[in-house]
């Protein structure tokens, strides 16, 4: 029993001598510009303080596809970044009843999708990449 005592008076001796090293929770921090926009996003192992920081890697979505025109009537174009078409990519349209309606093989930059026969709705386009997959909400007038 005294065994117990000294081990749980020795943890609490001990615990501001590695108090940064022990952290119960993690936080997200965001860093935001003049006009409102994320540049930023941190780690923070200790909420009440920011003094360990790590910045996490964000990757924007919006350099590695482009679909347009959206809204459409018609057709759309399906524009990879450059380092996408080193792999192979596929495309796959979806209702809003989850239905595959079109897969399509990506094989050149700038792809163009048919969807003038399809009706007037909202549909969902994913983009397979490697182990990425990118969708985006295609709007059909």
């Amino acid at each position: 029993m005294k065994m117990k005592y000294f081990l749980v008076f020795l943890a609490l001796l001990l615990s501001p001598v590695f108090e940064n090293e022990i952290y119960a929770q993690r936080c997200l921090v965001f860093k935001y510009d003049n006009d409102g926009n994320r540049v930023k996003r941190f780690v923070d192992y200790n909420c009440y303080e920011t003094k360990n920081r790590e910045e996490v890697q964000e990757i924007a979505i919006d350099e590695k596809i482009e679909v347009y025109p959206n809204p459409t009537d018609g057709c759309i174009n399906i524009k990879l970044g450059g380092h996408l078409i080193e792999d192979e990519a596929c495309c796959e349209l979806y209702d809003v009843n989850g239905l595959l309606i079109i897969e399509k093989s990506l094989v050149k930059q700038e792809t163009e999708l048919d969807i003038g026969d399809l009706p007037t709705g909202v549909y969902l386009l994913k983009v397979f990449q490697g182990n990425d997959v990118i969708s985006k909400i295609i709007l059909k007038q």
